[in-house]
């Protein structure tokens, strides 16, 4: 089985190219429009940020200066 990471390179591969059918570890999957395919985008970007693999973005703070 691939992993959510291959998953969304392989589907965001397909959304470039205009293409709904994708074959991945022997099954293939025909996606009946681009909604249906960025919304399988969406969930395995899902489950990637669920399993700790997603990269963090670092927590940003801003610093204001009143020289009052």
């Amino acid at each position: 089985m691939s992993t959510p990471a291959e998953r969304i390179a392989k589907l965001e591969d397909a959304l470039g190219n205009g293409v709904l059918t994708i074959e991945s570890d022997g099954e293939r999957i025909t996606y009946r429009s681009t909604s249906d395919l960025m919304e399988a985008i969406r969930y395995n970007h899902g489950l990637l940020a669920q399993s700790g693999s997603a990269v963090a973005r670092p927590a940003s703070t801003v610093a204001v200066y009143d020289p009052r």
